[in-house]
């Protein structure tokens, strides 16, 4: 067993770092930590005799305390190496370097609303993905993240769950206010301003708050009249998508009905929203600081099985997003029929008539799932 040198080392708070992000700390961290704990069924008093460090460490980084984010990096990897060592799963110990981000991130937005937003926010650094808005949002939502999901008889077997990283009221506030205050400080139409915009949207949405719906609204309003008319993909296209989607999660699907219509009108257009599915959903897992990558990324440079999957999954008339789910999955497979399996495609046929049962579904929606359906009967005759 590797022996885990605990640093009673605290981070240094300086300049924009204040008392919301001393609040926040490491919870995101800590929660993953004691799930993957529990996970190889170890009390705090038996982890930290196996780790030979004190309890108080242990109970420090599991409430965020003692934020993993103040240890040194050889502290960390050790850790990391010692979990692996007693049996815990890998793909759970690597969901470890997710949750630091996540809980960097939450720090940011708390304590830097505005100054060089596009230069220095982190949402105007990168494209997230699923799997860091599951851990991002965690403490907004009090969802766990899937990759935790599998867990949750196991944990029961095991001990209770742990409770979810919530923010507290104060901390919840800032951090929306934070947000809507970068989003509308990047004004111009540079790739990693319109990324901010785009991002920040679709965080907000997880804030079910009218007042945030109605910024969004307002917001979502802005970004059409800067779209103008054009059809053609732009970084505003982009973050009219987004725009579309987090109003949709918080009830209003018009907007998404429309943005399917007159902005899904053209073959770039269809591979830019396939394309970022396929890395929303890490098929396409290289990191991308822009969304340029939507219209550079060839629709061969992922294998499709993974969205194909989901897409079929999500077929349900309660989903938010049915409209978009059905159009991507008719375009996934009229522009990659090889990202057809036999069993896939017997799993998208018996979704797709399941859903045609429903009479929710739009006209449109049913005539995509009507034409999904006989291209996959025509596929299997083949």
């Amino acid at each position: 067993m590797i022996t885990i040198m605990a640093s009673r080392r605290t981070p240094t708070l300086t300049g924009g770092q204040g008392l919301a992000e001393r609040a926040h700390e490491g919870r995101i961290s800590g929660h993953t930590l004691k799930i993957i704990r529990q996970s190889v069924g170890l009390t705090q008093e038996r982890f930290a005799e196996r780790l030979q460090i004190d309890v108080t460490t242990v109970q420090g980084w599991e409430s965020g305390r003692r934020p993993l984010m103040a240890i040194p990096m050889a502290t960390y990897l050790a850790l990391r190496q010692s979990l692996l060592q007693l049996d815990a799963h890998p793909q759970l110990v690597r969901q470890l370097d997710t949750a630091l981000e996540a809980d960097q991130f939450i720090g940011h937005v708390l304590n830097h609303p505005t100054t060089h937003v596009a230069d220095e926010h982190p949402l105007a650094s990168w494209v997230i993905n699923r799997t860091f808005t599951e851990f991002a949002s965690w403490p907004l939502t009090a969802n766990p993240p899937s990759a935790f999901r599998h867990l949750a008889s196991e944990t029961r077997r095991r001990g209770p769950a742990a409770p979810s990283p919530a923010l507290e009221a104060g901390e919840r506030a800032h951090f929306f206010e934070h947000l809507k205050i970068a989003a509308e400080s990047a004004t111009d139409d540079e790739p990693r301003s319109a990324l901010l915009r785009r991002q920040a949207y679709y965080v907000a949405s997880f804030d079910e708050s009218p007042d945030t719906g109605e910024w969004l609204a307002s917001m979502q309003r802005s970004e059409m009249r800067r779209l103008r008319r054009t059809s053609e993909w732009t970084p505003s296209w982009a973050v009219v998508r987004s725009g579309a989607h987090s109003l949709a999660r918080l009830g209003d699907r018009e907007g998404l009905q429309e943005f399917i219509s007159t902005r899904l009108s053209d073959d770039v257009c269809e591979m830019a929203n396939l394309n970022y599915w396929a890395y929303w959903l890490g098929e396409a897992s290289e990191p991308q600081v822009t969304d340029l990558f939507m219209i550079e990324l060839g629709l061969e440079s992922w294998q499709g099985t993974k969205l194909l999957r989901h897409l079929a999954n999500r077929l349900e008339p309660v989903n938010p997003y049915m409209e978009v789910v059905t159009h991507t999955l008719w375009a996934l497979i009229m522009l990659r029929p090889d990202a057809l399996s036999p069993s896939a495609a017997k799993q998208v046929i018996g979704s797709a008539r399941q859903a045609l049962d429903f009479p929710a579904v739009s006209d449109r929606s049913r005539r995509e799932l009507e034409a999904v359906v006989y291209a996959l009967r025509m596929i299997d005759r083949g």
